[in-house]
């Protein structure tokens, strides 16, 4: 994790893969496939999101072959107990202020696996999420501030940010009330 107790771009590809496992066991084929077809999807093609083996995640004690090896078996994998730790961590875990690919993942996969916290760790990651919009908001408000930068199109870009982090920030309300 970074610092600010949000995670580097492995840790959210290792949320993916925890996550993937949460609903009951499943092969390895199918936990690796799921993984790189959501961040594709989310992000786009990234080399930066490649992240750690299944193997990896096997040596370390987070998941553990219900049947078979490894890959050359497409062994059957489980969450162990340290699995389900480090994947609540992962879903507490910070997301970073700023719109980038790394954040839409992120904040996808959280949105995605939500449900496993309690009640009280949802809203509060909901929370945090509003927070980040309303940080974002204060930022493009400040931006549109500015006169002096207004030339061009510029202002008319700003506009539309601003509403979509309105929405986004209606968005938690709504789905925080819904809790």
């Amino acid at each position: 994790m970074y610092r600010d107790n949000s995670l580097i771009p492995k840790e959210a590809i290792r949320m993916a893969a925890l996550g993937a496992l949460s609903a009951g066991s499943r092969p390895y084929a199918d936990i690796a496939g799921e993984v790189r077809q959501f961040a594709a999807r989310i992000v786009g093609p990234s080399l930066d999101l490649l992240g750690s083996s299944i193997e990896l995640l096997k040596f370390e004690g987070l998941i553990a072959p219900v049947s078979g090896e490894g890959f050359e078996d497409n062994a059957e994998l489980r969450l162990t107990d340290a699995g389900w730790t480090a994947l609540k961590d992962y879903l507490t875990a910070a997301v970073r202020p700023g719109a980038n690919d790394l954040n839409k993942l992120v904040i996808g996969l959280k949105l995605r696996f939500l449900h496993l916290l309690e009640k009280e760790e949802q809203i509060e990651q909901i929370d945090n999420l509003r927070a980040l919009y309303q940080g974002e908001h204060a930022r493009l408000f400040d931006l549109l501030t500015h006169e002096e930068w207004q030339q061009g199109h510029l202002r008319a870009w700003i506009e539309m940010e601003i509403s979509q982090v309105e929405d986004r920030i209606a968005w938690c309300d709504r789905l925080a009330a819904g809790l």
